[in-house]
Order: structure tokens, then C-alpha cells, then sequence
């Protein structure tokens, strides 16, 4: 009997691209996210945003949006087609030239493969043209329990896929003349700097390691069918990954390393202040001590402290974006990454005495 071997099965391969138009629509995810997670920009940079858009633009973001960000994630495909270098204009370009069926389908979700598991193909397909049944049936298999998501597909079925792209258009081109235009200059050299550092360590960094060190901590398991993987820097995210698929590739925006943020030799390097910040608390110390003899799950954590399985995610989150913990791209299972507990001291030592 013939055996396939699957244990030469080729890894999928690595791409990182830090276009402009990337970071564009990670400003508006992350602008959206406010309220969720605590990000590095700090709430001044929330702030700004909200004074350079207008009242206007904000009222219209919620419209579409409806505090879901699988809206804003869904056109990462879409700038990921548009041409080279990828910029702004170049992105908004090719969203004009977009028929509005296949941007419906990009907003709904017809290729993303964690959409398809729980919705047959042509089931999404026939609601993006406007089959009520369709629709009705899309609406009760994907993702059901997320009202936010909902929310945003009762609102797209309820307007003609033309008006959607015509509005869409005048928001994103707003938000790119009132908010992203001003950080861009910023932003982009920093971007650069850490997309080029991942560049070299993938001449020399296995398929697993090199995911690992870029989002500070996550384990990827290739999936059936994923033939690529697109890293893209993020500044705006730090320290938070945003996941995505987009037909065959896998997605991660992943948040730019401390050395590629340009800072004084007096400021604290924010890897340090977060190392320490993750070590500052008894419960997660215990748990780090736990992870020195075995991987655990969210589940088993939370049974043996006692509490709500939010409350350990948070601790857990907390030691992940500091470095010190791995987690499955499913966020089911997490381990200790050993390696570093060794550079906590050096770390230190590195900014106390002035080291390069």
C-alpha cells in the first residue's frame, strides 16, 4: 500500500511588505479599538485623530463600521493587489477601478477561509448579489454570536454595492487627507527599518522563529492550502498582532521591534518598561513559574487561580507582549519562551550603562 509521507509538505513561503496603505488602514483599526486594548500610541494620539477627522468623517465611519474592525481587515487583500509601491493613492486607485460586487465581497468576507468553514461558498457568493434567502442564511452561520459583525452585514445588504463603494471611497480618501497624510512621513521610516531588519533575519531564521520573533510571541502552525505568509510592520499597533487571511495567505500585521523606533539614550527603551511592568505583579510571576515545567491553556489557568477566563487572558496578554510567553495562533495553548528571561538583566544593564 502507498503511503504519502506529509513530513516534506513545503512550509509556505515569507513576504513582508511595509507599504503605506497597510499602515492606512491599520490606523483606522486601531483608532476603532480604542475602547479595547491599551496601545502604545497613548490616548493624546486618540485624541488627535479624533480633532484632525471631524465630526463629519467620525459620524461616518460609525455608519459603515459599526465597531467592528472585520471591515477594515477585509480590504487588506485589496491593497495587497493594488500596485506597487502599494501607497495610498495606489490603494485607492484600485479600489476605484473595483466593481462594487467584488468589493461586496471583499467586505463580507468571501475571501477570508474562516469565513468559508462555517458558510458554504456559494452561499456567500449569491448574498453579496442579493439573494434575501442567501443573505438570511449568511446571517445565521457566520459568526452569529459576534453583534458587531452582524451589525455590519445587516447594513451592507441593505445598500446597493454602487452607494457602498462611492461612500467608501469618500472616507477613505477623507481619512487619508485629514488624519494618515500628516503621520505618514513618520511613520514609514520606522516601518522601513523593521521590515528590513526581518528581510535579514529570514536569510537566516527557520520558517517558525522568524513568526515568533516578529510578533513577539506567537506560534504558527502552517495551515492545509495557506501557501504564503504576509508579515507587515505595524507602528500604530504596538504591541497588539492583527491577524488576516486573504485567499491562500496568511496574514499578520505585527507590531514593529523597540530598535526600530528611533529614541534618545535617556528614554527607557518601551521593551524594557514593559518587561518590568509584566514582572510587577504576584499572579504573573506565579504563572511564569507554572510555565517553567509545562504548556497550559487558558482554561487550565483559570481553573487554578480561580477566576474569570477574561481576567487570565489579560495577565497572559500582558506577559505575551512583553516577550516572555508563547501562545498558539489560536490562542489556545501557551509555553514559556526561555530564551528570554536570560536578556531581562542584559536588557537593563544595556540602558543603565549605555551599551549598543
Amino acid at each position: 500500500m502507498d503511503v504519502r509521507d506529509l513530513s516534506s509538505r513545503r512550509l509556505p513561503t515569507i513576504e513582508i511588505d511595509c507599504s503605506p496603505a497597510y499602515e492606512f488602514l491599520m490606523t483606522l483599526i486601531v483608532f476603532n479599538e480604542e475602547k479595547d486594548y491599551d496601545y502604545e500610541v497613548g490616548s493624546e494620539w486618540f485624541d488627535a485623530i479624533r480633532a484632525r477627522a471631524g465630526s463629519d468623517l467620525l459620524a461616518a465611519l460609525k455608519e459603515y463600521q459599526v465597531d467592528c474592525n472585520h471591515f477594515w481587515k477585509h480590504l487588506l487583500g485589496l491593497v495587497y493587489d493594488s500596485e506597487a509601491p502599494r501607497d495610498v493613492p495606489a490603494f485607492l486607485a484600485h479600489l476605484e477601478e473595483t466593481e462594487p460586487l467584488e468589493l461586496r465581497l471583499h467586505l463580507i468576507g468571501y475571501y477570508r477561509r474562516g469565513f468559508r468553514k462555517s458558510t458554504p461558498l456559494d452561499i456567500i457568493l449569491q448574498a453579496a448579489e442579493g439573494n434575501p434567502e442567501a443573505q438570511r442564511q449568511y446571517l445565521k452561520t457566520s459568526f452569529p454570536g459576534e453583534g458587531d459583525w452582524q451589525e455590519v452585514l445587516h447594513h451592507l445588504f441593505t445598500i446597493d454595492p454602487e452607494v457602498t463603494k462611492r461612500h467608501l471611497l469618500d472616507i477613505l480618501q477623507r481619512w487619508y487627507d485629514q488624519v494618515f497624510r500628516v503621520y505618514e512621513p513618520q511613520l514609514m521610516p520606522i516601518l522601513q527599518r523593521d521590515a528590513e531588519a526581518k528581510r535579514a533575519m529570514k536569510q537566516t531564521m527557520p520558517f517558525g522563529r522568524l513568526i515568533e520573533t516578529a510578533t513577539n510571541g506567537l506560534e504558527y502552525v502552517p495551515e492545509p492550502g495557506l501557501r504564503r505568509v504576509l508579515l507587515i510592520p505595524s507602528y500604530v499597533m504596538r504591541p497588539w498582532n492583527e491577524l488576516s487571511e486573504y485567499q491562500d495567505i496568511k496574514i499578520f500585521c505585527y507590531p514593529v521591534a523597540d530598535e526600530s523606533v528611533t529614541q534618545d539614550s535617556y528614554t527607557p527603551p518601551v521593551r524594557l518598561v514593559r518587561l518590568y511592568k509584566a514582572l510587577a505583579d504576584e499572579r504573573r510571576l506565579r504563572i511564569l513559574k507554572m510555565l517553567m515545567t509545562r504548556s497550559y491553556t487558558l482554561q487550565e489557568f483559570a481553573d487554578e487561580f480561580g477566576v474569570a477566563k477574561t481576567t487570565m487572558h489579560h495577565h497572559l496578554a500582558t506577559l505575551r507582549t512583553a516577550g516572555l510567553v508563547r501562545v498558539t495562533s489560536n490562542d489556545k495553548v501557551y509555553s514559556l519562551r526561555h530564551n528570554m528571561l536570560s536578556e531581562v538583566s542584559e536588557l537593563l544593564d544595556i540602558y543603565l550603562k549605555g551599551k549598543s
